[in-house]
């Protein structure tokens, strides 16, 4: 009787079990069906998933679909965070659907081996893009343990990268070693295992990482590979080429690049900024980069974007505006999309303008008034923004003292994933150590192989030598690159400007006053926004019209700003005309400076106003190449 009930409790169980699967057939079956004709991307793909997850939660395609469609139209950290889910769950239920199946995948290529590599790559992509590339490294490892007979996900190409763009990250992740020359052995070993493979898109990636290594022989072999075999990239070919110091060649390069088809930080776009100031186009490095957020506003880049801006409007002058845009990139939640870039880099860039910012707001007050020792206000603001510049040198200090590529990035002045500018560098290095950096940047001027970047590293370790006291060492230095470094005079205008400063500096502490007048005047010539922010008192000649009481009142607070205006011209005195304009309900001031020879050095420009107060100081600053809005609104 017992035998009789088991084997009829058996036989329920098989009927129940085969109802069931037959019902578990059935709902695949017909979500196999309901797909077809809706791809991932459909505006239909979101309900058309969660349906597939009604009828079958078991099944993967439900979760993939929900999942890529959240990816397809993912722009910010929460969109990524947000398809990780269901992409992950799609994974997990793949995996266990196909366990001992994977080899077979391939062979036939249906909806299977499609699914399984966008997933994988959409899965890749996301835990990438908010940085958690401990989980990128497992999935990579996993797939790689499937032993499918295809690497479909490229193991070795986006492990190197995976390693390289965290290269820095010491003792968190299983995946890194110890240091960042270990990561970088290890990325080159993949990428080399890749290429004895015959994945020849390693090449692409050799070239990226031999320049950040300054490997400068080894980056032209691979990119003149590329230029033969195909997968040659502009952008990363811009970095080399500034690396090189070779400006122009960089910036053509940059400009052929600046254009992406997804949401992703467009490189050029911050880095081609840099060059326009270096050459003193900071208006158009304005202009540029403000295109820029306007066409693809609050995606991915929108950060770095800002931050480039904030520097092109920092070395216009325009330092309110520098500073609306700095804060723009610091209250940004920035994707590091597509690019080695990475969340550290970012926020030491921001502070770096935020240091030259304050310093420079410290110079403006003492430019826009000569007795500001006699302002309550003046000499409040000072005392507060020098607080603020005294913390933020620390926190930069900190950063860089933390740093574990500091020394190949940072110091070496242009190298590839530095973010920003030998200017900037300079003024986070100065008063720190200038024994220790006098040395360094000795043994780098001796060493340094690219011979265009030579003549910075005489400027830092002339710096620093004055800095250290080495004042005859340092004069020495400044007058061997004026006298023999074959300049780039059309992209270098920054650092002819600061070896003009420099030179100007060193002659007025040896009393050489005529030759410090000289040197001060080129300095002006050269890059006349960077002189409100100098110390220097420059002498100019001004012819003006002015007449009634406004005007006059203008004139008077022109004259209260740190400039030697002067009734009589000279050949080293640039001149200054200002001619004013009554208009109906307002007033219209033209102007413009030219050297001793005639020639522009601010070409002639307006300014509309309705009163006087605040046009004096408003004009000292234009009359220094500093742009603004026409129509000046007085505070």
């Amino acid at each position: 009787m017992s035998n009789c009930i088991r084997l009829l409790f058996t036989c329920i169980l098989a009927a129940g079990f085969g109802s069931a699967n037959a019902q578990f057939n059935a709902a695949r079956y017909e979500i196999d069906a309901k797909r077809l004709g809706v791809t991932f991307a459909d505006k239909d793909a979101l309900p058309r998933g969660r349906e597939f997850i009604r009828l079958d939660s078991t099944y993967y395609v439900g979760w993939l679909y929900e999942g890529m469609f959240k990816y397809d139209r993912a722009a910010d950290y929460l969109g990524y965070r947000n398809c990780i889910g269901p992409l992950r769950r799609a994974f997990t239920l793949f995996e266990k659907d196909h366990r001992n199946n994977f080899q077979n995948i391939f062979t036939t290529y249906g909806f299977a081996a499609s699914d399984i590599t966008q997933l994988c790559y959409a899965l890749y992509d996301s835990y990438s893009n908010i940085e958690e590339p401990d989980s990128a490294m497992w999935l990579l490892d996993r797939v790689q343990g499937w032993h499918a007979g295809v690497d479909f996900m490229q193991y070795h190409i986006k492990a190197a990268w995976t390693i390289h763009r965290n290269r820095y990250i010491l003792h968190k992740y299983a995946f890194l070693r110890n240091s960042v020359s270990e990561n970088e052995d290890l990325a080159l070993h993949h990428l080399y295992t890749a290429l004895a493979e015959g994945d020849g898109s390693a090449v692409f990636y050799l070239a990226i990482i031999h320049n950040y290594l300054l490997n400068m022989d080894s980056t032209a072999y691979y990119y003149d590979l590329l230029r033969q075999v195909g997968g040659f990239s502009y952008n990363n070919y811009a970095h080399f080429q500034n690396t090189l110091g070779n400006f122009a060649a960089a910036i053509e390069n940059f400009e052929k690049d600046m254009a992406a088809y997804d949401k992703r930080l467009i490189e050029a776009y911050y880095f081609l900024p840099t060059l326009f100031i270096n050459s003193g186009q900071s208006r158009y490095a304005i202009d540029e980069t403000n295109d820029i957020i306007r066409s693809n506003g609050s995606t991915p880049g929108f950060g770095w974007y800002n931050i480039a801006l904030a520097r092109s409007y920092l070395y216009n002058g325009q330092l309110d505006s520098c500073e609306k845009a700095i804060d723009k990139a610091a209250q940004f939640r920035e994707l590091h999309i597509g690019t080695t870039l990475g969340q550290a880099q970012y926020e030491f860039a921001i502070n770096s303008v935020k240091l030259l910012l304050v310093k420079n707001k410290l110079a403006r007050i003492k430019f826009l008034n000569r007795g500001w020792w006699y302002s309550p206000t003046d000499l409040a603001e000072v005392g507060a923004l020098s607080g603020q510049a005294l913390l933020l040198k620390f926190a930069l200090v900190s950063e860089l003292s933390t740093n574990p590529e500091r020394e190949l990035v940072v110091y070496n002045i242009f190298a590839s994933e530095n973010v920003i500018g030998f200017d900037e560098i300079l003024t986070i290095l100065e008063n720190i150590s200038p024994p220790y950096f006098e040395k360094i940047y000795q043994q780098k001027e001796n060493t340094e192989t690219r011979k265009n970047i030579v003549r910075y590293m005489q400027l830092f370790y002339g710096e620093f030598a004055y800095e250290n006291g080495d004042y005859r060492q340092s004069q020495q230095t400044f007058e061997n690159i004026l006298n023999t470094a074959l300049l780039d005079t059309a992209h270098e205008k920054l650092f002819i400007a600061r070896l003009f400063q420099d030179l100007a500096r060193g002659y007025r502490h040896g009393d050489e006053d005529a030759r410090a007048s000289e040197m001060q005047y080129r300095f002006f010539t050269e890059y006349p926004q960077l002189l409100p922010f100098s110390g220097f008192t420059q002498k100019m000649h001004l012819v003006t019209d002015a007449a009634d009481g406004v005007e006059d009142r203008i004139i008077r607070e022109l004259k209260g700003c740190d400039i030697d205006f002067t009734g009589d011209g000279g050949p080293e005195t640039p001149q200054a005309v200002v001619h004013f304009t009554v208009l109906k309900g307002k007033y219209e001031a033209d102007f413009q400076v030219t050297d001793a020879s005639g020639k522009f050095i601010v070409p002639p420009k307006k300014m509309y106003f309705k009163k006087a107060a605040g046009v004096g100081k408003e004009l000292a600053m234009r009359l220094c190449g500093v742009d603004g809005p026409a129509a000046f609104e007085n505070p």
